[in-house]
């Protein structure tokens, strides 16, 4: 069993799919094929099946991710602890909903260049149960999530989050009360809003809405339901929306947030780091207590 095999393996894993995983390794869907009938041929099980058109894991494969996940993640544990920076580039895989790395990614990059500049870091755009159970299972190294820490992790909180009204900067609203005016409510509501179909802006605990609008009690108009954020700040761009949004998000799109009287609801959310077991690896393990002297967030709005 070759560790390069493990690697093809798992991206296959990921992905339950040839062509996708083989762009991800950048060698043919041929190559991947083959590496996964080796590793099949060696162990004696089969670890995909054909499901429709795509393929999906055996409950051996599915052990198989697991183990290969933290297989590879100690190979290149040894060889920094054993080379230190003249190991080579290390791979960290971070999970998570689309807006926190919208925000949050490239600061975290930058932290982990100042540390490891070598280092590949790859994205995943998951929902949080998945972007968690990523971490858990290995194949992640970190994640961001705004829900409770599950068991088994340990976390830092990287920022308190609250949400705006927001609106184009030449919304009538804008034009008439201005960008610092007060705005009452009942005027915002006259204006047509834009909200995502689904949780994309991580969880919201006591609110019944996708975005945590608290429509029970200050019932919108919702013109639009959009699933991705680009399609959301267009809309509200060119003035045909209003959204309800993280400030981060609010402030890097350039949009203005709205000053509301008569509402005294808000939703606000903590974003945290997690982490499964950094101490197994050394160079996790640096990053990680790195965060505790170098606040990642510390320019993000609390």
């Amino acid at each position: 069993m070759e560790t390069f095999e493990l690697r093809y393996f798992l991206a296959v894993a990921q992905r339950e799919n040839l062509g996708r995983a083989a762009e991800s390794v950048h060698v043919s869907p041929g190559s991947l094929s083959k590496a996964v009938s080796r590793l099949e041929r060696e162990l004696g099980t089969p670890l995909f099946f054909k499901a429709g058109r795509g393929i999906k894991l055996t409950p051996e494969g599915l052990l198989l991710k697991k183990r290969a996940a933290e297989l590879l993640q100690l190979e290149e544990a040894v060889r920094f602890e054993l080379a230190g920076k003249g190991a080579g580039a290390l791979n960290l895989f971070v999970s998570s909903e689309e807006i926190l790395q919208t925000a949050f990614g490239v600061l975290l990059a930058k932290k982990v260049d100042a540390l490891f500049p070598e280092a590949r870091t790859q994205y995943w755009i998951r929902p949080e149960s998945e972007a968690v159970e990523q971490v858990l299972e290995g194949e992640a190294q970190l994640a961001m999530i705004t829900a409770d820490p599950p068991p088994g992790t340990l976390s830092k909180r990287l920022s308190i989050v609250n949400f705006q009204t927001c609106a184009a900067p030449g919304h009538p609203l804008v034009k008439r009360y201005g960008a610092r005016g007060t705005i009452p409510i009942a005027k915002v509501l006259e204006h047509p809003f834009v909200s995502p179909d689904s949780a994309i802006l991580g969880r919201i605990s006591k609110s019944s809405s996708a975005d945590g609008w608290r429509d029970d009690k200050f019932p919108r108009r919702i013109k639009y339901k959009a699933y991705g954020l680009k399609l959301m700040e267009n809309l509200i761009r060119e003035g045909l929306a209003l959204g309800y949004l993280p400030d981060y998000f609010v402030a890097s799109a350039g949009l203005v947030p709205l000053k509301i009287s008569g509402c005294p609801y808000y939703c606000q959310q903590t974003v945290r780091l997690i982490v499964k077991d950094p101490i197994r690896v050394g160079w996790l393990q640096t990053l990680w207590g790195d965060f505790k002297n170098q606040p990642l967030f510390s320019i993000i709005p609390a």
